[in-house]
Parts: structure tokens; sequence; C-alpha cells
């Protein structure tokens, strides 16, 4: 039935039948007309292709030029296009068929739709990778929407996904068995690959816990004491992450120990522009002592704390005149002490220093007492968050702080080291 449907179209058939009218032998008609047939069959592939890649893709090559996104420009380079303009002349060979090879056997018919259909499969798999690759370098534009969205592992999750069921469609179309009986043929060695690639799976599932969460992301400054990391994060795969150091060495951590392990994560202080400076100087307990008149006079000449002392000297003193024999003793009334004035000094200091943020955090704080004297803890912020010039930020504060208690009748505290040893030793000889 199906054959007398074609046969009207058949050119080869039209051309035996008028071979055989000339009175050619009967082998000679045939191979002619077979040669026909595949004549026929690569004229119209020749056609199909040079219109589809030719004339087609010169236009979306046009289109994309002019177009003002950017995501086609990223498909054109991975030739998402013409693959899938090689896709076009399969499916006319595959329309042709019935109507060229009519007369052909089954079992040859059977066999050229077969490779047709496994080779439109095949491009299919190239197409959806070229897709996936196209949108993969598109999320590692910084402008893109994409950005930061782990694009490079979901890419690579799904490339594997991808390839797997092609493999089993081209099984399917090659031993003629449904997907879904193959499928099911396939549960027994499940438990199997599960116990081969169990480190694979695990590594999966923790890049999308990675993913899911916000974690890490490409470009993240992240610190890992337990592999010993420090640096940028360069690539995140499917189951490891790739960091450069800042000795420009390269890590690989597994994925799944950012979600095991404990690690830090620089990001906020990336983004806040703003990075933490947080010091204790520590002062020799010996040296704190009660505020003078003369202490006090000779401290309001510092511009940034004569205003707190006047206001501290007048609050104090309306409190203690209600206090009996305040002025005989210091420590029966309220009075100030030298390192609370150094505080509010520091505190001063860092609240117009250019480079400390008024907006964040900022304090000047009394820890607890330790054998290394007390510890007054700094807590700010720099507004410039390069490493080099930080590290320049907060040296000068402590420079001037360390400097600064000098004025303060305050001492630091330092373990005794071999200057201070010989100086004993000579003394006492």
């Amino acid at each position: 039935m199906q054959e007398n449907e074609y046969a009207k179209y058949d050119f080869g058939l039209w051309l035996r039948n008028w071979l055989f009218d000339k009175g050619l032998n009967e082998y000679v008609v045939d191979i002619i007309g077979f040669s026909a047939d595949v004549l026929v069959i690569l004229l119209a592939v020749v056609i199909t292709d040079f219109v589809t890649r030719k004339v087609i893709l010169n236009v979306i090559q046009q289109l994309v030029k002019k177009t003002k996104t950017h995501w086609d420009d990223y498909f054109y380079e991975q030739r998402v296009f013409r693959n899938i303009a090689h896709i076009v002349p399969a499916l006319v060979v595959q329309a042709m068929l019935p109507i060229v090879f009519n007369e052909l056997p089954d079992s040859i018919s059977n066999f050229l739709n077969t490779a047709i259909k496994v080779y439109v499969v095949i491009l299919l798999t190239v197409v959806i990778n070229k897709v996936l690759k196209a949108l993969e370098n598109l999320s590692e534009n910084d402008n893109s929407k994409l950005h930061h969205q782990q694009m490079r592992s979901i890419s690579q999750v799904m490339r594997i996904l991808v390839i797997f069921v092609s493999v089993l469609i081209v099984i399917s179309i090659l031993f003629k068995i449904k997907l879904g009986g193959l499928l099911g043929g396939m549960a027994g060695a499940t438990a199997i690959l599960i116990l081969v690639f169990q480190d694979t799976i695990k590594g999966l599932l923790a890049n999308f816990q990675i993913n899911m969460y916000d974690l890490i992301n490409k470009g993240d400054w992240i610190t890992f004491n337990k592999y010993g990391v420090d640096g940028d994060v360069v690539s995140i795969d499917l189951t490891t992450v790739k960091v450069r150091n800042w000795d420009k060495t390269i890590s690989s951590v597994p994925a799944v120990a950012f979600v095991s392990d404990s690690f830090v994560n620089w990001r906020g202080m990336q983004e806040t522009n703003a990075r933490r400076i947080k010091r204790d100087i520590l002062i020799d307990i010996r040296s704190i002592s009660f505020a003078n008149d003369e202490m006090i006079n000779r401290l309001k000449k510092i511009d940034l704390i004569k205003d707190y002392l006047v206001e501290k000297e007048s609050e104090l003193s309306a409190f203690n005149e209600k206090i009996e024999g305040s002025d005989l003793l210091p420590i029966n009334g309220r009075t100030q002490t030298n390192i609370g004035i150094y505080r509010a000094y520091v505190l001063a200091y860092l609240k117009h220093h250019p480079k400390v943020s008024s907006d964040l955090s900022l304090m000047v704080r009394q820890l607890q007492p330790t054998e290394k004297g007390l510890p007054i803890e700094v807590y700010c912020f720099s507004t410039d968050i390069v490493w080099a010039n930080y590290e320049d930020i907060q040296a000068d504060i402590f420079d001037h702080l360390f400097a600064a208690t000098h004025f303060f009748d305050l001492r630091l505290y330092q373990n005794p080291g071999g200057y201070e040893l010989e100086k004993l030793s000579s003394k006492n000889a």
C-alpha cells in the first residue's frame, strides 16, 4: 500500500520504466534507477544544507550582530544554530526515504531509518550540550543576570544527564526496546552504580547544596583552615572547588567539605566594601591611676578630647558636691582615670579617621584582665578592603595609639625580653 502510494513520486521508478521501454537490460536499468534515487537524495541534502547554512544562518548571523542582547552572541559562538541546521537535511532524507526508495527491501529501509534516527539523536545531544556551554559562558559575564548562579556546575550535571538519556535512546532505537522497559531493566544495576560512584554522587549533592544555599560563588574570598586555603574561588566544578591562594598556588577542595566543615566566606566584607579591624592594646595594669588636676589640664591641650574632658569634669563635679569628703581623697567620689580618658581618646581618634567607617559598628571596650595586662579592644571597619591598603591603615592606627599611651601615663604590656633581662642583670651586678 505504501509503495503504491509513493510510487507516483519516485523518479527512479519512472526512469526504470522509461529505460525498459527503450529496451535496456533489467540489470542495467536497476543500477541506473538506484543511482538516480541516490542522486536525488544527495541533491536534496545539498540543496537543504545550502539553504540552511548559506541563507538561514547568514540571516541569523546578521540578526545576532544587530540585537542589543548578549545571549544570542554566546549561542552563535558555540555554533548552536549551525548544529541545529545540520538536523534539517537529516529530517529531509528521512521524509524522502519512503518516496525515493519505496522498492527497497524492508531490512535496508529499516537500517536507513534507524541510522537517521541515531544521527538525529546525536545531533540533538550536541545541540543541547552547546546550549549549556553557551549559558555557562554567559553566566561568567559580570553583567549577566545568571552571574554567580553556579551555572558551570548545573551545566556539568545537565550534560551528564543528557548524554545518559541519549545513550538510552540510541540503545532503544538500535535494539527496538521501549525506553520504559530499558529503564526498568537498569533498576537492578542502580545499587551497584551508587556504590561505585558514591563519591561522585556525594559531590554532586554537595554541589547542589552549595548552589541552593549560596554558600560560595566564583570570585569569593574564602578561608578554609582545614585545607590550608586562603584565596579567591576560581571555579566550582562538579565535585571540587578550585581556589587560587594569595601565594598564587591552586588548591582543590572537595565540594562536600563546604557542606560538612566550617569555613569563612569574606563576601559580606566585599559587598559592604568595609573590612573589620579587631585588635587589642594590652595595658600594664600597674600604670592605671586616677587622673589628677595636673594631668587633666595637660590632656585638655589634646583637641580630640578637650570637649570631652570639660563636659566630664562638669558632670563629676556636680555629682561629687553631694558626697561628703570627696575633696579629700579621689576614691571617695567619682574621679576620672587615665585609662578612661585614653579610651575616650581612642574612640574620638577613630571617629575622626578618614579611613574608618562611621556607618558600621565602632567601639572601644575593656576586656577581661589577664596575666598579660588589661586588653583595650578596638573594633571598627576600614573603608578600604584592598589587602595591602587595609594592612597599612590598620598599622597606622595602632602605631599612633601605641605611641599615644605615653601621654596618658600608661604603659604597654610586653613580656620581658633579652634587653630587659640584660639590663636587670647589669643592675644587679
